[in-house]
C-alpha cells in the first residue's frame, strides 16, 4: 500500500513528499507486449490493456490508483511512487495511466504525437535565452483550447551525473509568493486579466483568452505569450523561479511521479553534459475529464 517512506529523506519538503511502495507480493511485472504500436490505436485496445492488467494483479492494482487519486487532490498536488515494476511494452504503465482517464497526444510532430512520449534531452525545446525551456516552470499543453489535467512519468535511466532533477511548485505556494512579494492588487490581476496563449498550430492555431491564475488552476509556459504580455508578466516569472518552496528531487529508475498540470508548475534542472546524457523519461498526458 502507499505510505509515507524513509526513502525521501534528502528531498525539499520530505515530510509532504508522496512516495510509495507497492507491496512485494504485488508486483506489476508484465513480459513483452508489443505495446508502443497498440498505444495508437482505439481506445477500447487500451481499455483492454487495463483490464487485462487489473485482472492479472487482483486488488493491488485498484488500491493503488485509489491512494493515488486521492493524494493528488491534496497539496502538494503531485505524487511520487517508488517499488513497481515495468514491462518494456509500457503495458503497466499505460494501464496505469489509463485508470485516470484518457490518454492524448498531439495529432503529429513526433516524438510528441504519441501517447507514450520518450523524452530524452535531445528532444528538449532550446530557449532564446539559453538552456531549455523544459529547465523553466510551466505547465504542460498551454497551447491546447483546454490544458491536459494530469501528467505521468516514470524514469527508465537517470542523468548519471545527478542533472535533470525534477522541480515542482504548487498553486497555493504560487499564490502566496505573489501576494507577499508583489501585492494583492496584483495577484487579482492575474486572476482577472485574461492573457492571450498562442494555440499550436498542429490544433488550426488561433489564441485562447484565460487569466494565469484562479483560485484553484494556474497555467503558464512563456513561449506561447506574446512578448507584450511577457514584458507585462515579467516580474510574474522573477516570483516564481526564485522562490525557495519549489520542491526539487532526483527521480531514480522505476519511480512514477504523477502531477496535477492545472494545480502545479514543473521544470526539470539543467543537464551538463546534454549530448551525452543517458536520462530517459516515459511521459504521458491524461485528460481526466
Amino acid at each position: 500500500m502507499l505510505h509515507r517512506s524513509g526513502a525521501c529523506s534528502g528531498l525539499r519538503k520530505c515530510d509532504h513528499h508522496v512516495v510509495a511502495r507497492q507491496r512485494s507480493d504485488r508486483r506489476f511485472a508484465f513480459a513483452g507486449a508489443q505495446f508502443i504500436e497498440a498505444c495508437r490505436e482505439p481506445a477500447a485496445i487500451r481499455q483492454l490493456v487495463l483490464d487485462s492488467v487489473r485482472k492479472e494483479s487482483a486488488d493491488g492494482f485498484d488500491e493503488l490508483i485509489g491512494q493515488v487519486r486521492a493524494r493528488i487532490t491534496r497539496w502538494p498536488f503531485y505524487v511520487l511512487i517508488r517499488g513497481l515494476s515495468f514491462d518494456e511494452g509500457n503495458k503497466v504503465f499505460v494501464a496505469i495511466n489509463r485508470a485516470f482517464g484518457e490518454l492524448v497526444a498531439r495529432p503529429y510532430e513526433k516524438p510528441r504525437a504519441q501517447l507514450v512520449h520518450y523524452v530524452e534531452p535531445s528532444t528538449d525545446l532550446p530557449s532564446v535565452r539559453g538552456g531549455h525551456e523544459s529547465e523553466r516552470l510551466h505547465t504542460d499543453t498551454a497551447d491546447w483550447e483546454t490544458p491536459v489535467e494530469l501528467i505521468s512519468m516514470v524514469c527508465v535511466r537517470a542523468d548519471p551525473r545527478g542533472g535533470g532533477r525534477s522541480r515542482a511548485l504548487d498553486i497555493d505556494s504560487i499564490r502566496d509568493e505573489v501576494n507577499a512579494c508583489l501585492g494583492t492588487d496584483f495577484l487579482s490581476l492575474l486572476e482577472t486579466e485574461a492573457v492571450p496563449w498562442q494555440l499550436a498550430p498542429y490544433f488550426g492555431g488561433g489564441v485562447k483568452w484565460r487569466p494565469v491564475l484562479n483560485d484553484s488552476t494556474v497555467c503558464w509556459r512563456r513561449y506561447t505569450i506574446d512578448l507584450e504580455m511577457l514584458n507585462a508578466l515579467a516580474a510574474f516569472e522573477d516570483v516564481i523561479g526564485r522562490t525557495d518552496r519549489t520542491s526539487d528531487f532526483l527521480m531514480r529508475e522505476g519511480e512514477l511521479l504523477f502531477s496535477d498540470n492545472h494545480r502545479t508548475i514543473h521544470a526539470r534542472t539543467p543537464i551538463s553534459d546534454l549530448e551525452n546524457s543517458s536520462r530517459l523519461m516515459i511521459r504521458s498526458w491524461i485528460r481526466t475529464s
